[in-house]
């Protein structure tokens, strides 16, 4: 059986997580959070965009480790041969750019012993250029999945710790929907990343390659205008230099409205996605309340927030192609139109006119890098600053909590078996108060039962769990002492049933005979046969046979405090009585501590507390209990 780690004593407790049978934190429940209003990155949200020196700070300093990671050694290997690589595919159009010359040339004097030369020379071109295409595609594939693994697992580790999956749920800010964020964000941010990163390379390297070449086709330095003769060196360089800046600075102007609707459709996209995936984990309650009509305008509303945002991406892209188009039509002439009048006078060979219109087209392209990529830069840009407001809420979470009191609630490990409460007040994650200051103690083998406002008594549950840090005081919990919490509903993870019964999974893992046993005593024997079948539980098993696996979980965990809040309340008065009996036997000198109606404990709780509200929170007063039978 799993043990959780024993803490130091008297230190701080606020990420403990004990052994429990709950769900996406141990105490999910029916008042599980509400979503926050989606924002989505600074774009999304409708605030100005960080600059780009900020944007490439922040990237670097989320994303960037992944090289300085255990396997560094490995990533900075596949990196060098990536740009090894990328150097030697630069070299294919320098090569196709000469021999384009020698074959024009060789046009223009009908040498035709020249062609067979020719040809072998454009094999050999075209066979290194299939090798080196091919091998590039596998190492660049394999960076980019190799760093989308990375973080993703280091954005998942940060927000599927401590409950922080929950409690992030309570927090406005730019992390809505983290799903879709880690599952699709992620993978735009690094993989785009890599495109981007080795497309500007790229056409660095070209650049420099084709500039020396048309520096050098430029010939005479002197351009004639008004019969005056001016002094350019290399004037087809700047010719290139103008004309695409020119181009990349209106492309950039058009472009910028471009990101916020692409960050704005990638929100909408989301929400829809989630509202899908939403009311399919709530089927059978839409099936019963005969709801299908107000979840469908639900779907229509939110993808008219999709048809909204498309729209918008539709405009920005409309003002870009329109830009762009014409651009494109005139990069194909424009380069053979400027040199064709030194052919025309007779200053050049064909085969240098069709070079230096080459040379000078492939220059262009290379300074178009940012018209030519606009689009993906906006996908870039808004799916990374997605996954940086998913990072930044989960690596500065404790900041976002005591944002708006200062104060958390303190959990440590005392010397003694008593849960112990000094000044313990809960808030809302808002600050309004809920729970008032509290000072009590409750002894090991005590049954206390919490009754009365329970929507706000579950919070102190959650407390004592580590997932509800929003209030005062310190809780003292019992020196190495296993827990166990019941939710009203237990997660059932996707797979067998012997895994969503063992959850989480014990070491050593319970054989079948204690699985058998267990699932016998909670009145499921019906389910022994489809141990290793394999299904969604949570679809499949009634409620009330999902209650009952949550006590089957507690009679293999075999804890030492059990926490329970309405963890039966869905079964007959007859199932309740079995799992009631069920705890006085199994369980006689286990502390038991409830949140529910006032019979959650059948009457033979030993101490009832009453949640008692009024106009400044719910107070906490202990009322008095008749004697009650034998525990065990």
């Amino acid at each position: 059986m799993a043990k959780a780690d024993k803490p130091n004593e008297g230190k701080a407790l606020n990420n403990l997580r004990p052994i429990s049978g709950a769900t996406n934190g141990p105490l999910s429940e029916r008042r599980g959070p509400s979503r926050p209003t989606s924002r989505a990155g600074r774009a999304g949200s409708g605030e100005a965009l960080m600059s780009w020196r900020e944007f490439f700070k922040t990237f670097w300093r989320i994303a960037g480790p992944y090289w300085s990671s255990e396997d560094k050694v490995k990533v900075r290997l596949l990196t060098l041969a990536l740009v090894i690589l990328t150097i030697c595919q630069v070299g294919v159009p320098v090569a196709i750019n000469r021999w384009m010359r020698w074959l024009f040339d060789a046009l223009e004097q009908k040498a035709m012993h020249q062609f067979a030369e020719l040809s072998w020379i454009l094999l050999a071109i075209l066979v290194a250029n299939v090798a080196i295409v091919n091998l590039h595609l596998r190492i660049k594939r394999r960076l980019q999945i190799g760093w989308r693994d990375w973080l993703s697992r280091r954005v998942e580790h940060a927000w599927m710790m401590s409950g922080r999956h929950y409690q992030l749920g309570f927090i406005p800010g730019p992390h809505d929907n983290p799903d879709g964020r880690i599952a699709e964000d992620v993978k735009n941010a690094t993989e785009y990343a890599i495109d981007l990163g080795h497309s500007l390379v790229y056409d660095i390297l070209l650049l420099i390659s084709f500039t020396q070449i048309l520096w050098t086709l430029s010939q005479a330095p002197y351009i004639v205008i008004n019969n005056t003769a001016y002094f350019v060196p290399g004037y087809l360089v700047w010719l290139a230099i103008v004309y695409a800046g020119t181009g990349s600075a209106i492309a950039l102007a058009l472009g910028r409205p471009l990101i916020r609707a692409v960050d704005r459709r990638q929100t909408a996209e989301a929400d829809f996605r989630f509202g899908l995936s939403h009311a399919r984990e709530n089927s059978l309650g839409i099936a019963l309340a005969g709801g299908e009509i107000d979840v469908r305008r639900k779907f229509y509303n939110l993808f008219t927030g999709v048809v909204t945002s498309w729209n918008a991406v539709t405009r920005a892209l409309a003002n870009m192609f329109f830009y762009s188009s014409s651009w494109s039509v005139l990069s194909q002439v424009f380069p053979t139109l400027v040199v064709a009048p030194r052919y025309i006078a007779g200053l050049i060979t064909l085969g240098v006119l069709i070079q230096s219109a080459q040379a000078f087209q492939q220059m262009v392209g290379a300074l178009s890098w940012a018209i030519d990529n606009l689009g993906k830069v906006a996908d870039w840009r808004a799916s990374a600053e997605r996954v940086f407001g998913l990072a930044e809420a989960v690596d500065h979470f404790d900041d976002l909590v005591c944002a708006t009191t200062g104060k958390r609630i303190t959990i440590v490990r005392n010397e003694q078996e008593v849960l112990a409460f000094r000044n313990f007040a809960t808030t809302t994650p808002g600050g309004q108060p809920q729970i008032l200051s509290v000072n009590l103690d409750i002894g090991e083998g005590e049954r206390v039962l919490f009754t009365g406002e329970t929507g706000a008594g579950s919070s102190i549950l959650k407390a004592i769990a580590g997932i509800w840090p929003w209030g005062d005081g310190t809780i003292e919990l019992p020196h190495d002492a296993k827990l166990f919490f019941m939710p009203p509903r237990p997660y059932l993870p996707t797979g067998t049933l012997r895994g969503a019964i063992d959850y989480p999974a014990a070491d050593p893992t319970p054989d079948d005979a204690a699985i058998t046993a267990a699932l016998t005593q909670v009145g499921l024997q019906a389910l022994i046969p489809r141990l290793d079948e394999v299904g969604n539980w949570d679809q499949i098993l009634p409620i009330e046979n999902q209650q009952r696996l949550g006590f089957t979980r507690l009679l293999l965990k075999r804890p030492d405090w059990i926490f329970m809040e309405e963890a039966a309340d869905t079964l007959d008065p007859a199932g309740q009585r079995m799992m009631i009996d069920l705890l006085r036997t199994e369980f006689p000198k286990d502390a038991v501590v409830a949140i529910g109606h006032s019979d959650a404990l059948g009457g033979v709780e030993t101490r009832r507390f009453l949640l008692e509200r009024t106009e400044t929170g719910v107070t906490v007063r202990e009322d008095k209990v008749q004697p009650a039978q034998a525990w065990a």
